[in-house]
């Protein structure tokens, strides 16, 4: 996915002060699901911080083992060669919990967000290398059979199975949000409470200490690295933003989005960009994602179902951003 939303703290500097002591924070970085993971701590006693973040990083890198399409081992991958076979695989909780937050997307959605999309995106990922349109037929046949139930769960939920091998599981859409949000979860339940978690652009986070001193985040004008002149001030929220900027293919002319729309098979075209914010890196993840692919009559229904969120969708104009849709996101 797209890392959007550009993470503007420096590496350790010192935020805030009281009479006892400063407080600081700490940025470690990996690589998980093909970009920078990052965890940001601010504390003022750092005693134990790299033991927890190594188990942090260990923990992303279990998730991904499960939730990727790109490792051929992952729970993920093997349920996805089993399509249409009949055959159920047995899947972990991660997995589970991630597919539950998914098919309610899907439902709430109408479709225009449908993780079982993923062999479109394998034709449009060859696409992209190749320079060369995929065959917009079996787009459209694919797109179809996705619209029908897909999955499967076991009786007692322990292994799930898809239905048609056209069904292929891909979770580009919510799942950095979802490793995001875990992270922070664990981080915050060994103690550390004033955290950071940034997955490939996707961010989690609680606040910076004890007084709720607010994050700094500045968000891309789309289809360019130029930065928005508003920086939001956030705390205990989630924030995800979907784009074509770092992922696109121009084809006879014609610029694609990495982001495809589940209902036809086709990549998106337009230069939108949507960022969302919620208590939830699950729901940010997809509700950003979503709001790229429906128009904006769909989108208002869609917020009906979602109280406690904040979208912004906007798009490139002329070297400036223009606001398409603002709820609950800047105040006028």
């Amino acid at each position: 996915m797209l890392k959007k939303i550009v993470f503007t703290l420096s590496l350790i500097c010192l935020i805030y002060s009281s009479s006892q002591a400063q407080w600081q924070k700490f940025t470690f970085e990996t690589q998980r699901m093909g970009s920078p993971f990052r965890i940001t701590i601010s504390c003022q006693d750092s005693t134990g911080i790299a033991k927890a973040v190594k188990r942090a990083f260990r923990l992303a890198a279990d998730l991904e083992s499960q939730l990727s399409d790109y490792q051929s081992n992952s729970e993920l991958s093997q349920v996805n060669l089993r399509a249409g076979t009949g055959e159920y695989y047995p899947i972990h909780e991660p997995l589970r919990a991630i597919l539950r937050a998914a098919l309610d997307a899907q439902e709430k959605s109408g479709g225009a967000l449908n993780i079982f999309v993923g062999k479109a995106v394998g034709m449009w990922r060859q696409a992209r290398k190749l320079h060369q349109l995929p065959d917009v037929f079996r787009l459209h046949q694919i797109a179809t059979k996705i619209q029908v139930p897909c999955l499967e769960f076991s009786k007692d939920s322990s292994a799930i199975r898809l239905l048609d091998s056209d069904c292929q599981m891909d979770l580009g859409s919510l799942g950095k949000g979802f490793v995001a949000q875990r992270v922070l979860e664990d981080l915050r339940s060994k103690a550390w409470s004033y955290i950071l978690v940034d997955a490939g652009g996707k961010l989690s986070m609680t606040s910076q200490n004890s007084s709720g001193l607010p994050w700094q985040v500045a968000l891309e004008v789309p289809v360019s690295k130029q930065l928005m002149s508003d920086v939001l001030s956030l705390n205990h929220v989630s924030v995800a933003t979907s784009g074509k900027t770092y992922q696109s293919v121009e084809i006879d002319g014609t610029s694609y989005s990495h982001v495809i729309d589940p209902r036809t098979g086709m990549a998106l075209q337009h230069a939108r960009s949507a960022t969302a914010i919620s208590a939830d890196g699950t729901l940010s993840d997809w509700l950003a994602t979503a709001a790229t692919v429906m128009n904006m009559q769909e989108i208002e229904k869609l917020l009906v179902k979602l109280p406690n969120v904040r979208l912004l969708v906007f798009e490139n104009q002329a070297g400036e951003p223009k606001i398409l849709f603002n709820y609950h996101f800047y105040q006028p």
